[in-house]
């Protein structure tokens, strides 16, 4: 009978995700030898080489190595969810709930979701990372978060997706004092004659650029940043128009310049933010009682709902 420990499992899955044995020493603060050694007593219970090793250079996975690494993910997730959702059941309601959030929403909505769950449930703990769509994308496929809060473009069918309470309508962002600003809305035609601030992350600036291009229409992209709170000051500054989704509660930049926020009148596909999960990892019931709170929070600013 072949034997073997969810702690050596563990210690395999690292020096897989981090390429080397070093760097999961690192990580998992515990020894190189007990690492090496775990992984040996691996090898001789599947008898089979899991690692090729690279003097000077780290690890990479066999054939083997690959198919025992995503069977080994799969027996911890299941052995994670087992021990939360027995713990719930028996009314101890903690465990760790791992969340990642798209960098320019998580400012927004991350905070005020965590602090108002954490009022209901101060025993379960609250893993947080923000990132753009790819980096949210790899940590659900790689089993680093067990949900992600990220905008619903190119997702793909491996990812069971819920809508959240939040504006999905992207509006123009326009210096207070800019002519255009005294309308109460704004045409993508009269924006498209402006320089426009990007804000330069993947997905979104592919979207942004693409609602004017379907409408006939080609902006002059005269900056772009993947920060929003940079395409904010330089709006601010008077250095072109930007049109976003995510709806900040304050018209001010972090500089001290006004702006103003217009809806757009022409139709627009909409952005909408998701939180989503991979179909085939079904949530711990910690997972679910968070995902259950969000579903009843509005995260629309209350100066301007959509």
């Amino acid at each position: 009978m072949t034997h073997f420990t969810l702690k050596q499992l563990r210690y395999f899955i690292a020096v897989v995700e981090e390429d080397s044995i070093v760097e999961a020493s690192r990580k998992l603060h515990i020894s190189q030898p007990s690492i090496s050694v775990a992984i040996k007593n691996l090898e001789d219970a599947f008898k089979q080489q899991l690692f090729i090793r690279h003097h000077a250079q780290g690890v990479s996975l066999t054939s083997s190595g690959r198919r025992v690494y995503e069977q080994a993910r799969e027996l911890l997730r299941l052995s994670n969810a087992l021990e939360q959702n027995a713990r719930a059941e028996n009314e101890i309601v903690s465990g760790t709930v791992a969340i990642g959030c798209f960098e320019s929403a998580a400012p927004l909505y991350m905070p005020k979701l965590v602090a108002g769950f954490k009022r209901l449930y101060p025993e379960i703990t609250i893993e947080l990372y923000d990132g753009e769509q790819h980096e949210l994308m790899h940590g659900l496929h790689r089993g680093r978060f067990d949900l992600a809060f990220l905008y619903d473009l190119e997702l793909g069918d491996s990812i069971h997706k819920e809508r959240l309470n939040a504006p999905h309508q992207p509006y123009a962002l326009l210096p207070a004092a800019h002519p255009l600003a005294r309308q109460p809305a704004v045409t993508l035609e009269a924006l498209s004659h402006e320089p426009m601030v990007l804000l330069d992350v993947v997905p979104s600036r592919n979207y942004f650029i693409d609602i004017f291009k379907a409408k006939g229409y080609h902006p002059k992209v005269a900056f772009s940043s993947p920060s929003i709170e940079m395409v904010r000051c330089m709006v601010g500054q008077g250095l072109g128009f930007s049109v976003l989704v995510t709806r900040p509660c304050t018209g001010m930049t972090y500089d001290g310049e006004q702006l103003a926020q217009l809806d757009i009148i022409d139709q627009m596909p909409a952005s909408t933010l998701v939180m989503a999960y991979l179909r085939n990892n079904e949530p711990t019931k910690t997972t679910r009682l968070f995902m259950d709170y969000c579903r009843s929070v509005e995260l629309s600013p209350p100066a301007r709902r959509l």
